[in-house]
């Protein structure tokens, strides 16, 4: 009876060590994203001091949680436009910094560059491009006026890609007349 179990271990051990070294796993961009986004936060949440900043007053202590409340807004905003955007995000964000009392550096402002450039020769294509830049523009729960400035762009961008289509299609009818 103990060989048995003894057996029974043994084999599930080499299953799980199999299962373990076959399985793989995918993460996706928006994981991969939210992870980052953590660890910069993390990062800038650190409450040691550092460099003979050994404790603060009230005050920096208050402009310190000012800091990092902003620091978490500015990063949640910018994380908005490129869940959003997708694939026409050009590259991830870029953040301005502000050194707090405490010797930390905290997110203050950010972007995300967007492709918002019509597709040559598909104004269907850049209708449906010019929708999603607007969605990502306005992602956020606060667009400020640069992320309205962008989806006001695009929403012409469309406007004169629809209007192209429209004569696309009449021509092709007047061409099939």
């Amino acid at each position: 009876m103990n060989n048995g179990k003894s057996q029974d271990n043994v084999i599930a051990q080499e299953v799980n060590k199999e299962y373990s070294q076959s399985t793989k796993v995918t993460i996706s961009e928006e994981a991969l994203n939210k992870l980052k986004l953590e660890k910069e936060s993390k990062e800038t949440e650190k409450s040691s001091p550092t460099s003979g900043f050994s404790q603060l007053s009230s005050e920096e202590a208050q402009q310190v949680a000012e800091l990092k409340s902003r620091d978490r807004e500015v990063r949640t905003h910018e994380m908005a436009h490129m869940m959003v955007g997708g694939s026409l995000v050009r590259k991830g964000a870029s953040y301005q910094y502000q050194t707090g009392p405490d010797g930390q550096r905290y997110a203050v402002g950010g972007e995300v560059s967007i492709d918002s450039s019509a597709v040559s020769g598909d104004p269907s294509a850049t209708i449906r491009k010019m929708q999603q830049v607007k969605r990502a523009a306005l992602a956020p729960a606060e667009p400020s006026s640069q992320d309205r400035a962008v989806a006001a762009a695009a929403a012409q961008t469309e406007a004169a890609a629809r209007l192209e289509l429209l004569q696309q299609s009449a021509e092709s009818t007047l061409t099939e007349e």
